[in-house]
């Protein structure tokens, strides 16, 4: 197993219902995109796949240091942020209309699908930066732009779903003949290049496997390295090891005490059993969880930062909210009462 593992402490940045053919982009979104933007990338980022979730982690050092070259940057050029917000509203733009032209049409080409990489990796290099360096800035200059950026993000979010079905519509027509919508979505970018090039794709059997678990861990040059079956429980048995018992800690988003029963949201679209009351945890919410979050009593991410989608309702509906604790979705199951101290940042089990 790759040393990086047992030597770093990872953070997870987040987690959805995305298959690896979006996913898998973020291997040239740490080492080329935002390298673009900042003139330094990421040199390790570790994407989890897992029964049609997946998840991104990255070592938490390098992106304090990529964190804290963005604030430079801000405090010696005060136009960098307007050009960052800018360029993000911009690229968003561009794939809504994008978005528009596809759903118009019934056939696609490869064409469509390397358009919609290229187009998905202007934006969220300005995303990425400015949903990080907020968390980073100080105070003065947080207030400052947190605004500015908040506006820039809920106008690019609704693109990370949609384009979840969009490269399901266009892979569907173009490889659906040869593989099932599941075992499409565990394939990598790189394979599904491969395939347009000279027609190789892996076979079912490898495709089932990956599906139950799989990691794929990126270098500064965008090359990968797959782990499957005992070499992906190790990897995740370092990555969450030492579970607390009963108690985790994260961000405050919004201030406040609930309590509540758990549920544990993955799909809030799959979701029929959610109450008003219950205590919202997910790996991080997207607009799609957004009547699940009126009824919530409290929200509760593994990922995120201030300007995360959770904080930012949680700030609009004035509702306990702790972000950012990596691992409450491992600890918690549904039907746990907790209470969730948002004035401390502190998660509680009081009974199972």
């Amino acid at each position: 197993m790759n040393k990086i593992f047992t030597n770093e402490i990872w953070t997870k940045n987040w987690s959805g219902q995305w298959g690896l053919p979006f996913v898998s982009l973020y291997g040239d979104f740490y080492a080329r995109s935002i390298k673009e933007l900042a003139g330094q990338g990421l040199a390790h980022n570790l994407i989890v796949f897992e029964s049609g979730t997946s998840s991104n982690y990255l070592v938490r050092s390098e992106l304090s240091a990529y964190c804290q070259l963005l604030v430079s940057i801000i405090i010696k050029d005060s136009v960098k942020p307007g050009q960052w917000a800018s360029q993000l509203t911009m690229g968003a733009d561009k794939i809504y209309e994008f978005i528009r032209e596809l759903d118009s049409r019934n056939t696609f080409s490869p064409a469509d699908f390397f358009k919609f990489q290229d187009l998905l990796l202007a934006m969220t290099s300005a995303n990425f930066s400015i949903k990080q360096v907020i968390n980073f800035l100080p105070q003065e200059l947080m207030e400052k732009y947190l605004d500015t950026f908040r506006r820039a993000r809920l106008h690019c979010e609704p693109i990370y779903n949609e384009t979840e079905r969009i490269f399901q519509k266009i892979l569907d027509f173009l490889i659906g003949k040869r593989f099932s919508t599941q075992e499409i979505s565990v394939l990598l970018k790189e394979e599904i290049r491969e395939y347009f090039l000279n027609g190789n794709l892996p076979d079912a059997e490898e495709l089932t496997e990956r599906y139950r678990g799989c990691a794929i861990l990126y270098d500064a040059d965008g090359k990968f390295n797959l782990y499957k079956g005992e070499e992906f429980k190790k990897i995740m048995e370092g990555i969450v090891a030492g579970l607390p018992g009963s108690e985790i800690k994260g961000m405050v988003a919004y201030k406040g005490m609930a309590r509540g029963r758990v549920r544990v949201v993955f799909d809030p679209k799959a979701d029929t059993d959610f109450k008003p009351g219950d205590v919202l945890v997910a790996g991080m919410t997207r607009p799609e969880y957004l009547s699940l979050m009126k009824m919530s009593a409290a929200f509760v991410t593994d990922a995120g930062g201030l300007l995360s989608h959770a904080a930012i309702v949680a700030r609009e509906l004035k509702k306990p909210c702790i972000i950012g604790t990596e691992i409450a979705t491992k600890v918690f199951k549904d039907g746990d009462l907790v209470e969730v101290d948002a004035n401390k940042g502190i998660v509680k089990r009081i009974e199972q």
